[in-house]
């Protein structure tokens, strides 16, 4: 028996240090008015290979013309993407918030519906999901609400849009802020948080550490 418990806690602690591998960052309110693919960047202390969450509020002041672009980036620059790419980027329509998965393009770009934005309405508030359809493949569906519900962020129902595409990505560890066209806009981000969601193998190995503690529990009862 002795053995058995010296075992569980043993699994516990290795769970419990590879659930510490979540990563959270919350960067402080940022401010931008030149043009750069990396005008922020910042690195995981573990590389992300589960979901990432991102979620922040984005401003700007100025005049706000077709293609101005201010996004979080994720693996490289041209990676996946989410934030600002004004007018669908090329006027062809008046939304502007918006998630693609690669490219600078249209093809994998998912933008979201009544984002027509206005400078004097003050900031939106975005939640993103970016994630696997696969559990063993490449990063390739990126969702994305406006105004989400606590609910919706807890679960990840009802998505206002979703960009698809195979990005080529398993994992990665980098990802900043790329600018592009900022000519008469100054574009802030507030309330950022990424969190790079631990493996799902690990919260499983977590829950069967509690379980086998507490048959450990049940066993002495007996």
């Amino acid at each position: 028996m002795k053995k058995l418990t010296t075992a569980f806690v043993a699994l516990f602690m290795t769970v419990a240090a590879g659930s510490a591998a979540a990563v959270t960052i919350t960067p402080a309110p940022m401010t931008f008015t030149t043009n750069s693919d990396t005008a922020a960047q910042w690195k995981l202390a573990t590389a992300a290979r589960n979901d990432v969450l991102v979620d922040f509020r984005i401003s700007y002041t100025g005049v706000l013309g077709d293609n101005d672009f201010a996004s979080f980036w994720f693996g490289k620059t041209d990676g996946p993407n989410i934030g600002l790419k004004a007018n669908c980027g090329n006027a062809s329509c008046s939304n502007d918030l918006f998630a693609r998965m690669y490219g600078t393009g249209l093809e994998t770009s998912a933008y979201l519906a009544n984002t027509d934005m206005v400078a004097q309405t003050g900031s939106y508030h975005v939640f993103g999901r970016l994630y696997k359809s696969e559990a063993k493949g490449d990063y390739d569906r990126f969702a994305i609400w406006l105004n989400p519900t606590a609910d919706e962020m807890k679960k990840f129902i009802t998505p206002d849009a979703i960009a698809k595409g195979d990005t080529g990505l398993t994992s990665f560890t980098n990802f900043g802020i790329r600018t592009v066209n900022l000519n008469d806009v100054s574009v802030r981000f507030e309330n950022v948080s990424i969190n790079a969601v631990p493996e799902p193998g690990t919260l499983s190995l977590l829950g069967l550490a509690f379980a086998g503690m507490g048959a450990l529990r049940r066993r002495r009862k007996t």
